[in-house]
């Protein structure tokens, strides 16, 4: 009886670890589902280039000649240096447009990306990216004169239709504005372009936001396909920005414009 007794504990504990073991597993494998399937939507986004050599792109500024900037004093009593020469100049709106898109980039995928300033990447067209701002970076003006780009670009006070030139949203006081554009260049298809820009800074970092908190809601609906987002932020807050438009086709982007 006493053996019967041993054999069946025995038993018993060799199937509970034999249990455990199996339902660690499946934790595991269904965790690495999960990473793996977030992985392949999120490069659906950026491309297939987004392990190797994709580039984060910031607009680099000279500061005028023989201007030097002022140090804040520190809160903390220390010695600082009271002025700072700087060959570039770079803004706060890029700074914190970087901080999203790093952080989204380095969360959902398995790359490194290099940020790299628009002066640095001038010359180079075959290449992957994402660009900060809109006019005042030479890629992003790339992108939006491509002839890839049938969505949406800057005019005075307006997002516009490439098209039509018909306004699709116009500022309005108290908000700034930005968009999302993705294209693959009509010179290079295989290669994936997107800019990140705004009238003002906080239409810049705010669509950069969106778009690295909410990106799974372009993936399920764009997949691979080129896009064009519009967003709306209040002014000093980029975790206040919601979506306006997504747009998927050249025909999108026109039954949405002023008639």
């Amino acid at each position: 009886m006493g053996n019967f007794i041993n054999t069946a504990n025995i038993q018993n504990i060799i199937a509970n670890v034999i249990g455990g073991i199996i339902v660690a597993l499946l934790t595991i494998a269904i965790q690495f589902l999960r990473t793996k399937i977030k992985y392949r939507s999120f490069k659906k986004i950026f491309g297939n280039d987004l392990e190797e050599n994709f580039k984060i792109i910031y607009p680099a500024y000279e500061p005028p000649a023989g201007i030097t900037f002022a140090k804040p004093q520190p809160k903390v009593s220390r010695i600082t240096a009271g002025t700072v020469n700087l060959e570039t100049v770079n803004s706060t709106a890029s700074s914190r447009a970087m901080s999203h898109l790093s952080y989204a980039i380095g969360r959902n995928s398995r790359a490194n990306p290099i940020i790299k300033s628009d002066i640095e990447t001038d010359e180079f067209m075959d290449i992957s990216f994402i660009s900060i701002g809109g006019l005042n970076n030479h890629k992003s003006v790339d992108l939006l004169d491509n002839a890839s780009n049938t969505f949406i670009t800057f005019s005075g006070n307006a997002i516009i239709s490439k098209k039509s030139k018909k306004a699709i949203v116009r500022l309005k006081t108290g908000y700034d504005y930005g968009f999302v554009i993705k294209i693959n260049p009509s010179h290079n298809p295989e290669r994936t372009w997107l800019c990140c820009a705004g009238f003002a800074e906080w239409g810049t970092s705010g669509v950069s936001w969106w778009l690295s908190k909410y990106w799974k809601v372009i993936s399920k609906q764009a997949k691979k396909r080129p896009f064009a987002l519009i967003t709306q932020t209040r002014i000093g807050s980029d975790d206040s920005t919601q979506k306006l438009h997504l747009f998927l086709s050249e025909q999108a982007v026109e039954n949405e414009t002023e008639l």
